[in-house]
Formats: structure tokens, sequence, C-alpha cells
């Protein structure tokens, strides 16, 4: 027999679809993946102010953060401001800044992803020709454009725990489509 068509029944079809799509998002957006807007200039070139980005939220769970990835992270002293640098310093490594470069263990951190006018210069935290130790389960994070960058030379290192994920793709504008971290 066939179902007679009614408003009644089209409406509780539109409620439950939209329930189940709500649904369906919520549970994507608060545990795969979260959308973002970057705001300023520190990361210019690789991404720019005003892109759009996906940050995806599951495998920093299970892989580990490399040197080099692009990750979001709350302030580590606002508390309450997501954040995007790129991972430069892992746990346990010695950490310095000299003559405009960083090192890593005494060895010059080949950093192909800056401009090649990018200088690093000391903040208040790690200071020109100082070694600092990273801490377990700490990582070191810097901007891409040094001089516009407030990071992790200014407010130290950033805790495992209050990284949300990786970058993955700017999905905004339309001309800039591209996937981040090699398409993690």
């Amino acid at each position: 027999m066939a179902r007679k068509f009614s408003i009644k029944n089209t409406f509780i079809d539109l409620i439950e679809l939209l329930l189940i799509g709500t649904t369906v998002f919520l549970l994507v957006y608060i545990l795969v993946g979260q959308f973002l807007e970057v705001s300023g200039s520190s990361m210019h070139p690789y991404l720019l102010d005003k892109e759009q980005i996906i940050a995806e939220k599951l495998s920093i769970k299970f892989d580990p953060i490399k040197r080099g990835e692009v990750i979001i992270f709350w302030h580590p002293k606002t508390k309450s401001d997501l954040l995007i640098k790129r991972v430069v310093g892992l746990p346990g490594e010695i950490i310095k800044i000299q003559n405009g470069f960083v090192f890593i263990n005494g060895k010059k951190l080949e950093e192909p992803y800056l401009a090649g006018n990018i200088v690093t210069k000391e903040g208040d935290i790690l200071l020109e020709g100082e070694d600092y130790k990273i801490a377990a389960d700490y990582y070191i994070v810097m901007g891409d454009n040094r001089a516009e960058s407030t990071d992790s030379r200014y407010w130290g290192p950033i805790q495992k725990e209050t990284i949300i994920g990786r970058a993955l793709a700017v999905f905004y504008p339309i001309d800039n489509i591209r996937l981040l971290n090699g398409g993690k």
C-alpha cells in the first residue's frame, strides 16, 4: 500500500533529516575537524590573512607531532585564543637561536618553508646564543614570518595537551584551495 502524502509526514521527515544532519556535523566538528580563519601575517607566505582552513583533530591522538608540521593550539598565556604556528622544536631537544638561525642539538635547522630573507631573532624566553632544553610533552613553535610572529620565543614552549590539531587544507578563497602539512 502506498504511503499517503501529507504535510505532517513531510514535516516530520524534514525535522528528522535536520536532526540527523546536525548530529553528524557536530560529531565530525568535535571529533574530526574544525574550520578556522587565519588572522594576521605570522605564517606568511604559507598561510595568508583571512584564508579559511580545516584543522584535522584525530591524528594527533595516535600519530606523533613532527617538526615542520603546522598545528593549531590554545594560546599558552590566554588559554582562550587558537593560534596556528609551525613546530620547530620537539620534546627533549636543545634549541638555540644564533646569528639569525635556529639550531637543534647543535645543528643548524634547515627551514625550506621560510622565505629567503627571514631572520630568526631572540624573544623574551629564547635568547640569542643560549641553549634551551625542551621538556617532555612540550614543543617549540614559530611563525614562518618571524618578524611578525609572537611565538615560543616570547611565551615559551607549548604543552602537548593544548594542541587541538594539524592544519589540513585551505578551502577559501577558492583560488587558494590546497592541502597543508603534506596532505596529512
